[in-house]
């Protein structure tokens, strides 16, 4: 029986102007989407890359000067010397901490296009350092960029609702439910049969489109767990479509005429693809205000003024000296002694503007912590967070790769302290073995396991519909007014 009502359906939808038409756009924009993804992938990387080169480069360029004073191709300045540690340190070398995009980043743009994916890295900490961060338009950074998680999360749903709104209703208002309900088949039955046939067609295209397409376009994530991350996308998309399915049963098991059922929906979809979503991000920034700007910079400056206050006395004593050496070595001596004085005065000076910084960030991971229980109040705020998982483009992903930072800045003081505190030079050999930062991707198992979690709350959602759902269909109103 299910069959043959299927079949009827599919005569009935295939005479429907609308589906033919809804379709095709349905498929240009997931294709569209999976193509805007990659292009984003590909623009991470090049940015990454370059990053990364102008590093290496910068690195290069300094110890070939070094060698070019040293055989005499170039007059020494001590000003050009990268070999001395703290101006090396300092100023005149860095290193870009980079975050390449993953395999699978097309997913989702996530936190990438607000977060940046290489930051600058010399002595001074990550809170005072001025980084070369990508440049990107405030408008797009207003709405968002379109990726495939926009068309899954919020175009999608659209689609489901405006062929599954009056799955009984119209049946109710063609005068054709007392005929129906007057067959040898369960009313549950008959609107499953409907639900199959809709959802074979529109969670079907987008699941097996868009992952054919995220497979031809990147080709990168035909590897085992980039797989395995294609058809946990796969399930999401489905039960995400799934929900909205059971869904429109449950409202349609209501009763009421297909105008209301189309309001019904959509107040629904308003409510938990924006509403609710806002309202966690307005409720977590109200719960854990972040430091006003002022502050910081007024953190800043006393830290720093404590520095110099400090550094007086001892410059007194220190010039005194200089002035009994010659003109050169007095020059070369005052370098490295005023980086040795000075670096420690200034890190005294950082420590007294951290906390206002390290409250910063504590009020930040509070404000991605809140958000993050409370995603289950939303089937949306779950798929969001599975797809950004999928995508390592979400918030945990890249509270990581800040802490992988935070870690390797300390790495790269650790390394020049000792030069700066002994000789204050390095060898040529020890200038070209500076550490360089890696990037250690979070292990698979974590990231799938966080999805799997976001699955099974997008499951737990279709099934709370589809059980009310049916439930109300044993209550269906008979008559036919």
């Amino acid at each position: 029986m299910i069959g043959k009502i299927i079949s009827h359906e599919w005569m009935v939808m295939a005479r429907d102007r609308a589906l033919l038409i809804a379709l095709p756009i349905y498929l240009i924009l997931l294709l569209y989407a999976v193509f805007s993804g990659t292009m984003w992938k590909h623009t991470l990387a090049d940015r990454t890359g370059a990053a990364v080169q102008l590093a290496s480069t910068n690195i290069d360029a300094r110890a070939d000067m070094v060698e070019r004073m040293l055989d005499g191709r170039l007059p020494y300045q001590i000003a050009g010397d990268a070999r001395v540690a703290g101006a090396f340190a300092r100023h005149m070398g860095f290193e870009m901490a980079a975050k390449p995009p993953s395999p699978s980043a097309a997913i989702a743009v996530g936190q990438s296009d607000v977060s940046p994916s290489y930051l600058r890295v010399q002595w001074k900490p990550m809170f005072k350092q001025t980084n070369m961060d990508e440049i990107a338009s405030p408008r797009v950074l207003e709405i968002g960029t379109f990726d495939l998680s926009f068309v899954i999360l919020y175009l999608y749903p659209l689609l489901i609702i405006a062929f599954s709104y009056n799955l009984l209703s119209s049946e109710r208002e063609g005068g054709t439910q007392a005929l129906l309900l007057s067959q040898p088949v369960s009313l549950s039955t008959f609107v499953m049969a409907k639900v199959l046939l809709r959802g074979g067609l529109i969670i079907g295209i987008g699941t097996l489109t868009t992952a054919a397409a995220l497979l031809v376009g990147n080709s990168d994530m035909l590897g085992g767990a980039d797989l395995a991350r294609i058809a946990l996308f796969m399930a999401i998309v489905a039960a995400y479509g799934a929900f909205w399915f059971g869904l429109a049963i449950l409202v349609n098991a209501l009763g009421a005429r297909s105008a209301t059922n189309a309001l019904a929906l959509m107040a629904t979809w308003i409510g938990l693809v924006i509403v609710i979503p806002a309202g966690l991000n307005l409720a977590a920034k109200s719960l854990y205000p972040l430091p006003s700007r002022i502050q910081m910079v007024q953190s800043l400056r006393e830290g720093d003024a404590a520095a110099r206050a400090q550094a007086t006395g001892q410059g007194r004593i220190f010039n005194a000296d200089l002035l009994r050496k010659g003109e050169e070595e007095a020059l070369e001596a005052g370098t490295i002694e005023f980086l040795r004085r000075s670096m420690p005065l200034e890190q005294r000076g950082e420590e007294l503007a951290a906390p206002i910084f390290q409250e910063f960030e504590a009020r930040k991971a509070a404000q991605q912590q809140f958000t993050l229980r409370l995603k289950y109040l939303s089937p949306a705020t779950i798929a969001q967070a599975a797809l950004n998982d999928l995508a390592e483009n979400g918030a945990e992903t890249f509270a990581d790769y800040n802490r992988q930072v935070v870690a390797y800045q300390g790495q790269w003081r650790d390394y020049f302290r000792p030069f700066v505190f002994d000789s204050g030079y390095m060898t040529l050999e020890q200038l070209r073995s500076v550490p360089r930062f890696t990037y250690r991707r979070e292990a698979n198992a974590d990231i799938m396991g966080r999805a799997l979690r976001e699955f099974t709350g997008v499951l737990a959602w279709f099934a709370l519909a589809l059980v009310a759902g049916l439930a109300l269909l044993r209550v269906y109103p008979r008559d036919s007014r």
